[in-house]
């Protein structure tokens, strides 16, 4: 009898841990973030300079302030863009840099160098593509960007026809890395979205119409 009382308590151990590797992720990001560090001609950092990230479509303003090691941070921004951020300091020309857009989860990094104020012409970089890989991130992540979901060719305009772009994706029935679909943990804007039937891989599958259109989706990330 006791053997069977030490099969059950390991039975319930085991169980409790199954659940524990389950459960869907509580991490539920809607904003994006810009780091990086800022630097003079001569590569040495600049602590104390203003750096400001305006929304062009919204007007929306974000602020921060370089710290001791020249690096600076500005996160809960909002995702998309395009952004103009301009980095400014007493004694040194201001930076500008267009065309930064913002990616869900993801930090965007920027190195902005500023020449003495000697020099009379403005700085202007421009971001020749959207930034996918942060140095502040790691982990199997995939974004798919407003452009990506507008020129995208597909039939359904459904969720399924962008998460495919994830190399973990199998291609049909929202399955990545080899795991159930009923396993997966589907957020719109930090809210629980999940198909609560458990009759298909997502919301809507059964009757085919998706509750939400993809035309109003700002951009989308598929994390494994």
């Amino acid at each position: 009898m006791t053997n069977v009382y030490k099969a059950m308590r390991w039975g319930f151990a085991a169980l409790a841990l199954l659940v524990l590797f389950t459960n869907p992720t509580s991490a539920q990001t809607t904003t994006g973030s810009i780091a990086g560090v800022a630097t003079d001609e001569s590569g040495g950092v600049l602590p104390g300079a203003t750096v400001v990230a305006l929304h062009e479509a919204s007007g929306s303003r974000y602020e921060a302030v370089t710290r001791a090691d020249g690096r600076f941070s500005i996160p809960g921004m909002r995702v998309g863009g395009p952004y103009t951020v301009t980095v400014s300091m007493s004694g040194f020309q201001t930076s500008v840099s267009k065309n930064i857009h913002v990616s869900l989860g993801g930090a965007t990094d920027l190195s902005p160098k500023l020449k003495t104020k000697a020099l009379t012409e403005e700085v202007t970089v421009t971001a020749e593509a959207d930034p996918v890989f942060s140095s502040a991130r790691t982990g199997a992540a995939t974004a798919v960007n407003r452009n990506t979901i507008a020129t995208l060719p597909t039939q359904s305009d459904r969720i399924d026809s962008f998460a495919r772009l994830s190399p973990q994706s199998s291609g049909k029935d929202l399955s990545f890395g080899g795991s159930d679909n009923r396993l997966n943990n589907i957020t719109v804007d930090g809210s629980y979205f999940n198909n609560s039937f458990g009759l298909g891989a997502a919301p809507g599958d059964r009757t085919g119409v998706a509750p939400i259109s993809m035309a109003a989706v700002e951009e989308m990330q598929i994390n494994v």
